[in-house]
Parts: C-alpha cells; structure tokens; sequence
C-alpha cells in the first residue's frame, strides 16, 4: 500500500465523497487511552485540565495507532456542562464524573449563561489545545474538537431523568433552556474553529426511539441540532454526527445534512424494512457483532445526499483479548464498505483500558484489504 496523500487530505476527501488513495482510520475521543498516558508517565488527572497534556496524548496516540484525524476534547463529553456551572468529579484514571448539576429543573434556565463560554478556565484549556495540536501537526492531520448537541448539553446541564419529565411538565421553559444551549454550542465551536480545528465531531446520540418518540427528537433535538450543524458549515467547519444508539433515527441524522455520520449498532430487522439492506448477505453472522450492526453497502440515502459513513467496528471487543475477532470486525466493515465516502473506525470509544496489542491488530487488519 503506497499512501500519495496525507492524512488531513484523505480525511477531507472521504468526507466530500471523493478518491482517496486509502481507507482513512478514524479515532474517536481517547480510545485505548491508558497506553498512551503509561508511555506519558502520567494519569488521567496528570493530563486532564493540561492544554499540553491533551494534545501530547493526541499526539502520540496517533502515533501509536496510525489514525488519521485527532480530537479535543477527548472521552469526557462534560466540557460545555463544566463551563456552564456543572462540579465535577475527576478521577485518577477514568474520566469525570458529574457531581453536582447546575440546574434542578428547565424553570431555572435564566441560571444559563451562554457567554460563560467565553469565560471558562476549562473552555480555554480545550482552545489552547487545539492551537498546540495545529502547532504540532500543522495540515498533516485532520483536527476536530468534540462536543454535544444542544439536546445532548441538557442532560448534562440537569439530571437526564428529569429533562425527559420537562419535555411534559415544563415544555415552554425546556424550549427557552434549549435556545440558550445552542448558542452556548455555537460560541464552542466558534472558539475551536477560531483555534484551528477543522471540524467538530458532535455527540448526538440522544437522537433515539431508546428515549424518545420522532416527534420528541424532532421538536427538542434536531431543531436546534440543525442550527448548531448549519452554522459550523457556513463558517466552512465539518460536521461529523456521531450517534451510536441502538435504535437511532437514522431519518433525523439525514435530515440534519452533517457531513459524515458515526454510527454503531442498530436493529438489523428495522434497518431491512427501513431501507431494504440484507445484512445476511454482507456479513459472516458468526462474527461477534454482527447480529446487531447497521450494515452500510446498501445504506444509500446517506451517500445518496453525500453524507460521508464512519464506522463501524464493534468497540466493546477491545480489551478482550480476542485479536481474531477484532480481525474479522475490521474486514467485515471494510468488505461492506462502500467505495467512496467511508471513514474506518469503531462505532463509539475503544475502552481507556484496552491494550496496544489490539490497537496493532486493527490497524494492521485494515492494510491487508488494501
């Protein structure tokens, strides 16, 4: 395999729909991430609130894995909740948890101040990350921050129960909560694509009959979603839509116009009625995962509209120690793939704890079905 191009150059073409002279391998968040810090000699707590940290951990884990895009910032999604008022609880080797919730219900959404975006001591930090990542990297690789839809942010900025008990009880109040939250969405991705970010790799996985009926999904998520895609585009950002649940609305994530979808695991039999794909006749059913994956040769109204696919490997085989099975995940989805417009990489994040082993094994998979 002779590779002609460079990785941001390949990443951008798979996501136009254009020639590339491989597979670009997409990395999601900090996948296998304690390899990375081990080789550091750090921890999570070390790294997470160090703009250098972050982007030497990027860094080298692109050079360790061979992905061909980077990302801030990585695995936790908490960053826009923390900026917003939410406390939270770091940990030596896992990410954040939220200890303490800004708001309690939508009727507080005046507590909400979108231009504490702009003031943030954490904001800042993902920021200067991004500026030290395009310092390092320059147009060698794709760079994208990460970040949540607006729907996604208000399970983050209350108890995700009770948002879903606001959409009955306290509609109007939750609607003005949600326009608050898409123009704090707004000015991140505004503050990452000022800093040097090439897109912005957004969490709206919130998008899901698992939770919500269409209606709800359309009238409290993609509304907002598609004013927080639209306005990264027209300032000539990427919009790469990541939505891993197991029964997404696959029509809600066309309608949004990203530029490329990340998925993972759907129903097989809906997908089959939905859009007519015959997963039995793409895949070795005995290969693990593949019972409940979205299978993507025929999924043709996302390249139809010129919407890019990502994925969509299995993640939770890594750290199993089961190298043919990661093996054969990765020929399964190059073999389904379509010809133009893919982006290799799992469906969601590589568990911290999986080892560099494994990581070696997909990488080296994916070269031989060149």
């Amino acid at each position: 395999m002779t590779e002609e191009m460079t990785s941001k150059e390949r990443f951008i073409n798979a996501l136009e729909m254009k020639e590339v002279d491989r597979v670009p391998l997409g990395y999601l968040w900090f996948g296998a991430g304690n390899a990375v810090l081990d080789r550091m000699n750090a921890t999570m707590q070390d790294v997470y609130y160090s703009a250098r940290g972050i982007a030497r951990a990027q860094v080298l884990a692109r050079e360790m894995y061979h992905h061909d895009n980077v990302m801030s910032p990585w695995g936790c999604l908490l960053v826009e909740a923390e900026a917003l008022g939410a406390k939270l609880n770091t940990r030596t080797n896992a990410y954040p948890t939220i200890a303490e919730f800004p708001l309690s219900s939508a009727r507080e959404y005046e507590k909400i101040n979108p231009r504490d975006m702009e003031r943030s001591e954490r904001v800042r930090t993902i920021e200067e990350s991004i500026v030290l990542l395009k310092k390092e990297l320059g147009d060698e690789a794709f760079i994208s921050c990460a970040s949540l839809t607006p729907l996604m942010l208000a399970s983050q900025v209350m108890d995700g129960s009770r948002m879903c008990m606001e959409m009955i009880r306290n509609k109007d109040q939750l609607h003005e909560l949600l326009e608050l939250l898409t123009e704090s969405c707004i000015i991140f991705a505004d503050r990452m694509l000022d800093a040097g970010a090439d897109g912005v790799f957004a969490e709206n996985g919130g998008s899901t009959a698992d939770l919500f009926s269409p209606e709800m999904a359309k009238e409290f998520g993609s509304r907002y979603t598609k004013e927080v895609y639209s306005h990264i585009q027209d300032r000539g950002g990427y919009v790469i839509s990541h939505n891993c649940a197991a029964h997404a609305f696959h029509e809600l994530e066309l309608a949004l116009e990203p530029d490329a979808l990340n998925f993972a695991f759907g129903d097989v039999k809906s997908l089959g009625k939905n859009y007519g794909v015959e997963c039995g006749k793409l895949h070795n059913h005995k290969s693990i995962g593949c019972a409940q994956r979205y299978c993507f040769r025929e999924f043709k109204p996302f390249q139809d509209a010129g919407v890019c696919l990502m994925g969509n490997i299995n993640p939770y085989i890594f750290g199993s120690g089961m190298l043919k099975d990661i093996a054969g995940e990765v020929r399964n989805c190059m073999m389904a793939a379509p010809d133009k417009g893919f982006i290799l990489s799992t469906g969601c994040e590589i568990p911290l704890d999986a080892p560099y082993e494994e990581m070696q094994v997909m990488w080296e998979s994916m070269r031989a079905c060149f």
